[in-house]
């Protein structure tokens, strides 16, 4: 399992809709599923978001919180 990490901040401000945790392939991921792997002995890699990672989910998130403000009005 490797995996990339973006930031504790994405789960709270996107209302759970997005992770601090994802696949490389862009799979969402949580803790729950690394505790299982590390359980069961998998391997498990987890690096830090490139810059142009970061940016990719800093837009989603953006994108979601556009949303709901649209959805508020």
């Amino acid at each position: 399992m490797e995996l990339i990490y973006i930031g504790d901040k994405f789960y709270p401000e996107s209302s759970s809709i997005l992770s601090p945790i994802y696949e490389i392939n862009g799979s969402r991921c949580d803790w729950g599923f690394v505790q299982i792997a590390l359980l069961k002995g998998d391997y498990v890699h987890i690096r830090q978001a490139t810059k142009e990672e970061k940016i990719f989910y800093e837009k989603k998130l953006l994108e979601l919180k556009e949303k709901r403000l649209s959805y508020e009005k």
